[in-house]
């Protein structure tokens, strides 16, 4: 089977049978629709089941070809008709609750007709067959998972299979025990008959209780996945709105003028060559220059209307991710407009380089800060004026190079020449976003 086709089998029994995705478990009404929808699917598959054996068993007997013949459409009908009730509102919680109910009664009912079918109507070989399919029917009504529902069912799978015990299994007939009770009272209780009897109850009542056991551990384990989820909501929504007026504050600069943001991009362009020239891989110089530029090619958008569950616990992770990784650009940027300004303001003293120097720039960062500081000397800023290239290279080899490291900036001042290119070829010319 080809890749294709195993993805659109796998995708058919994920929409018929699956529970894995697009299902807002708090919903119970939403969560208990998808069910009847599965269950539904499971009663239509169980029916054609049921019809071929019918009609396998039906070779030879008319009336086994009879009862094929009017099993089909009667069970093509209420299949028709649990799926018109489950559709009818999915919305509405007691038509839900009702299609349930419904369809367990229906599975148990349908496994008792077959039952007595093949007690009657098989060789003897399958006249037990049937007995199997009560425990089917049992198991598939415990997949609702409602304790309340799987109560109301073991009541009455409980009773009739009593009666089913005494009138089909063994054809005992009530005429009989009336007529002469005293006799049937001593003599059936220690009879073969009894004994079988009562290991078949023992036997169903623990299957129930094992049952029930299950639907309760899995209804308290679903209870608690459902608080958790609804606090991790309330969380994510609280974190969402600080984080959203953190960024607010933090990221806004509409002042940033054309000019800022293309110095900002030229510098990029350097931070890639001198990564490029201090022999880093080609990837990381990659990461260099797009990080470089980031916080003005790149804004946080937070998590629109409409958006699943999935969908916005993704694209809150992704955002927060594009956020601290900007903050942490514009942090690089504010601190660098630190050190720029200390010598023309007269407050690099002993202690500021010292407490800027104690902040240990890794490699990638000291690149981007070398090449935005050469930038920023040959512009003009509100502290100083513009300064040419040899004037830039100077104050930065007089007052600079103690925050980087020595062999990235005498690498930075040896192809000088380069960046002073890079610089004039680009002056004035606006970078596209």
């Amino acid at each position: 089977m080809s890749l294709k086709a195993k993805i659109k089998n796998n995708k058919f029994f994920s929409n018929a049978f699956g529970f894995e995705s697009g299902i807002d478990i708090t919903d119970d009404t939403k969560v208990l629709y998808r069910k009847n929808i599965v269950i539904k699917n499971i009663i239509f598959v169980s029916n054609l089941i049921f019809t071929l054996m019918f009609a396998f068993l039906s070779f030879g007997e008319r009336s086994n070809i009879v009862l094929t013949f009017i099993l089909f459409p009667v069970t093509f009908l209420v299949n028709a008709g649990l799926k018109k009730t489950i559709n009818k509102n999915p919305e509405d919680k007691t038509t839900q609750t009702i299609a349930s109910y419904v369809a367990c009664f229906y599975m148990f009912l349908l496994s008792l007709v077959i039952y007595f079918k093949l007690k009657y109507g098989s060789a003897d070989y399958l006249k037990e067959c049937g007995y199997i399919l009560i425990y089917y029917s049992l198991v598939v009504c415990s997949f609702y998972q409602d304790k309340k529902l799987l109560k109301f069912v073991f009541e009455w799978v409980m009773v009739l299979v009593t009666i089913l015990h005494f009138t089909v299994t063994y054809e005992i007939m009530f005429s009989d025990i009336a007529s002469d009770f005293k006799l049937f009272f001593t003599t059936f209780f220690t009879s073969n008959e009894f004994k079988d009897i009562l290991i078949r109850t023992i036997l169903l009542g623990i299957f129930m209780l094992v049952l029930y056991s299950i639907v309760s551990m899995s209804g308290y384990m679903q209870e608690e996945r459902k608080k958790e989820l609804m606090k991790r909501r309330e969380v994510q929504e609280n974190f969402t709105s600080v984080v959203t007026k953190i960024f607010d504050a933090t990221l806004a600069d509409s002042s940033r003028s054309e000019a800022d943001k293309n110095s900002i991009l030229l510098a990029s362009v350097m931070a890639r060559r001198l990564a490029e020239l201090l022999n880093l891989p080609e990837e990381e110089c990659l990461q260099i220059e797009t990080f470089a530029k980031i916080h003005v090619e790149r804004t946080v958008n937070f998590i629109p209307q409409g958006a699943s569950e999935d969908e916005k616990f993704e694209m809150l992770k992704e955002q927060t991710d594009l956020g601290s990784i900007i903050i942490s650009r514009l942090q690089i940027e504010r601190r660098l407009e630190n050190i720029m300004r200390a010598p023309f303001e007269g407050s690099d003293t002993e202690e500021f380089i010292l407490s800027m120097k104690s902040v240990g720039f890794d490699t990638p960062t000291q690149i981007i800060m070398i090449c935005d500081l050469y930038v920023n000397m040959r512009n003009i800023k509100s502290f100083k004026k513009a300064l040419n290239h040899k004037l830039s290279m100077q104050y930065m080899t007089d007052r600079f190079k103690i925050y980087f490291d020595d062999n990235i900036f005498e690498r930075f001042v040896r192809f000088g020449d380069e960046f002073e290119k890079i610089y004039d070829d680009n002056e004035g010319e606006t970078y596209d976003l």
